[in-house]
């Protein structure tokens, strides 16, 4: 993780500061924001159309941040067709997903749990105080405790911080 110290000890990872990884079947890149034992946070940006890597026992939370993505699949979650605004979706991935892009490449947040890591959840959030946030992903520009995050920075709090502005907050 690619991470600067935020004035309360909290830390941030700037979305500037990411290196984008090409996907195997070259339908997009992943940007790691975090990977550790508990979960594993990438942005992804899907720029064609193809399939989701396999990743047994691992439950994968999914939402877009930008565009807009026809997913198909066995879960019973799809087919879903998401964009900037839906509410992310869980699916296990051990489930064969296939993602389509329309209108231009999209970018997805994505929170991968590995077997026996605690319950987490990602939900978006439009502002207010978050008590007991995990990680706090900025959608546009926002400010948390009065810093400033520029799109697509994530902040790491370490106890409840108010957001300002538009957020993927992992639970």
């Amino acid at each position: 993780m690619v991470a600067q110290q935020a004035g309360t000890g909290d830390s941030v990872v700037r979305a500037a500061a990411l290196v984008a990884a090409p996907w195997v079947n070259g339908g997009g890149v992943t940007r790691v924001i975090a990977d550790g034992p508990l979960f594993r946070l990438s942005l992804a940006t899907i720029a064609g159309e193809g399939p989701f890597s396999l990743l047994p026992g691992v439950l994968r939370h999914f939402a877009l941040v930008t565009g807009r993505v026809d997913l198909v699949g066995t879960a019973p979650c799809f087919p879903a067709m998401l964009d900037a605004i839906s509410a992310p979706i869980t699916f296990s991935g051990d489930v064969a997903v296939h993602a389509t892009p329309r209108s231009g490449p999209a970018l997805a947040l994505n929170l991968m749990v590995p077997p026996g890591a605690p319950p987490l959840r990602l939900e978006r959030s439009d502002g207010g105080v978050l008590p007991d946030a995990r990680a706090v992903f900025a959608c546009d520009a926002v400010s948390i405790d009065g810093l400033a995050l520029a799109p697509h920075d994530t902040l790491f709090p370490t106890g409840a911080v108010r957001l300002v502005g538009r957020a993927l907050v992992v639970r």
